[in-house]
């Protein structure tokens, strides 16, 4: 067997397998954690938004005289099998999203479990496929961090 300096093929093969074995697949997608009982809603909600990447991000338009304004926008949980379910968006002012998240807070974003291909074979709309909406008010990070503005 041939030896990579001070390693052993053995070993790093079994290392291999330890390290996937986490990983949970769904229609060729990986996951980093398993599904959680539908009835725990505060799991299920944190996993959904955790084990997501995208999502619809509504706001009050300031363009549209109030009405509300969804955007497709992609988000991060935090470090990849570390998320706590909580989005986090880096936008740009360019986008009309983030310009009306400026003049008023209030927010929602919806995430659909249908992405991640856990629903199998059934319709996205059927309730059995989790759909997640978050409201609040949103806050810039780098003003919680460091305490400035708002």
């Amino acid at each position: 067997m041939e030896s990579h300096g001070n390693l052993n093929p053995l070993k790093l093969s079994i290392f291999i397998l330890v390290s996937f074995e986490a990983l949970v697949l769904a229609n060729g997608r990986i996951l980093l954690s398993k599904r959680p009982d539908p009835t725990d809603a505060a799991a299920m909600s944190r996993w959904l938004a955790s084990e997501n990447s995208w999502g619809v991000l509504s706001t009050i338009s300031s363009d549209l005289g109030g009405a509300p304004f969804g955007n497709v926008v992609s988000f991060s949980d935090g470090i990849a099998g570390k998320g706590r379910g909580i989005p986090y968006f880096y936008l740009t002012t360019l986008d009309p999203t983030a310009r009306n998240a400026l003049k008023d807070k209030r927010s929602s974003v919806a995430i659909s479990e249908y992405p991640l291909g856990t629903c199998g074979k059934l319709d996205p709309e059927n309730p059995k496929c989790a759909k997640l909406t978050l409201t609040g008010k949103r806050s810039r990070m780098l003003e919680r961090w460091f305490g400035k503005g708002e």
